[in-house]
């Protein structure tokens, strides 16, 4: 039986406002966990950029990727991966270029972004498409606050029929059409021959995963929707695996 927990990665594993570095603790119970000859992965809506570096502090057995765009297995290598219509994505950046932050989650490990006070060292700052020429996984739009992010997702999953949006708080994350973070756990789940696949998560964009594990786990102070559909309720990424190992007890 090979058991496997997938997490992700923002107010998750990872507090930017507390500290940016993943717990100690959280660290520990990782490396406790794959010793015991149990899988550990990342899903994240993230860009590449923006999940490989964590493994200076954890170990990752697969990395899900812009929302089940891209997936990796532990050395880094190409497990799946899915491009964005280059249409779609230039009528999505001038859309909202002048209403939300973009990131465009660009191949060959790039990250482009539109607004210089987010861009970090290893992003592009980019104002157009026009010179634009890589293949893209997805983009994400960052607006200011939830009601517009939902609006938002919910008039772009009517608009075009190609692609998903995903809110994520005040964010939404734009894939290709069939790839979300629960088709892409389907995906390792199969790939790896697991058994037993639990998934953590704390927002509105990590429903589709919490909906496609076999032990869905959640965040006390989590929205209702994720607890009502949740097992386990914890604190942290410490206390979801020790969950798991009574889980492994009573079953």
């Amino acid at each position: 039986m090979l058991q496997a927990l997938a997490s992700d990665i923002d107010h998750t594993l990872f507090f930017q406002e507390r500290n940016p570095q993943i717990s100690i603790q959280d660290c520990q119970a990782i490396q406790n966990y794959q010793n015991q000859g149990y899988l550990f992965g990342l899903c994240s809506g993230r860009p590449y950029q923006g999940v490989v570096h964590l493994s200076d502090q954890i170990h990752p057995d697969f990395y899900i990727i812009t929302s089940g765009a891209l997936i990796l297995d532990r050395a880094l290598h190409v497990i799946y991966e899915k491009f964005i219509d280059h249409q779609i994505l230039h009528q999505l950046f001038y859309q909202y270029n002048q209403h939300a932050l973009i990131i465009i989650h660009a191949s060959h490990h790039l990250t482009y972004k539109t607004d210089k006070e987010f861009v970090e060292d290893d992003c592009y700052l980019i104002s157009d498409l026009q010179d634009f020429e890589d293949s893209a996984y997805g983009i994400s739009l960052v607006f200011h606050d939830e009601t517009t992010a939902l609006q938002e997702t919910q008039k772009i999953n009517q608009t075009f029929k190609e692609i998903e949006a995903f809110q994520n708080k005040d964010s939404i994350d734009i894939v290709p059409k069939g790839c979300s973070k629960g088709e892409a756990l389907k995906r390792v789940k199969d790939y790896y021959q697991i058994t037993s696949l639990a998934g953590i998560g704390d927002s509105y964009n990590d429903l589709s995963m919490l909906t496609n594990v076999d032990i869905p786990i959640t965040f006390v102070d989590a929205p209702q929707t994720l607890q009502d559909i949740t097992l386990y309720h914890v604190h942290s990424v410490a206390e979801a695996i020790a969950n798991l190992k009574c889980y492994n007890k009573i079953e």
